[in-house]
């Protein structure tokens, strides 16, 4: 299943640039917006997310409480039931949910801790789910963090 929607998604994203090219005569511009939440560190040299051509791009989120600017606990669900909060506020601000999640990465520092993920997300993603990776990674750029994941949105 995850390879038909791979390759579903791989023809949606090939149609979507044939078209642009098609209707553009010269060159075809893109138009991209970026989207900011409160959650963001005005610091940080990426944005939180960018909207291009109906489709909304995430960068790797962390399971950061804004609110105290700490890791939301030290375990990987606890972490990712933050990250799905912080990826949930930045769709809403582009008029986009959970519903609309096409792609998801999820990078984990542990391997062994895939089940417990695997558990968490099947409560925290809506059905059906988004086409998915996830690869073990030897550190976070945050200490403590178990688990990171960058998500691909359609923007209704």
């Amino acid at each position: 299943m995850i390879k038909k929607a791979t390759s579903v998604f791989s023809c949606v994203l090939l149609l979507m640039t044939l078209i642009c090219t098609a209707s553009c005569s010269e060159e075809c511009e893109i138009e991209k917006k970026q989207i900011k939440t409160s959650t963001a560190s005005d610091s940080a040299p990426f944005s939180q997310g960018i909207e291009a051509n109906g489709f909304l791009f995430l960068s790797g989120t962390l399971g950061v409480d804004a609110s105290t600017g700490k890791l939301a606990g030290d375990d990987v669900v606890s972490q990712l039931n933050q990250i799905v909060e912080n990826i949930s506020a930045v769709l809403k601000e582009a008029g986009s949910s959970l519903d609309d999640l096409v792609k998801a990465t999820v990078f984990l520092t542990d391997m062994n801790n895939y089940g417990l993920m695997n558990e968490a997300y099947l409560k925290l993603f809506p059905a059906p789910y988004p086409a998915r990776t996830c690869v073990e990674v030897s550190a976070l750029p945050r200490a403590g963090a178990l688990i990171e994941v960058e998500v691909i949105a359609l923007v209704p």
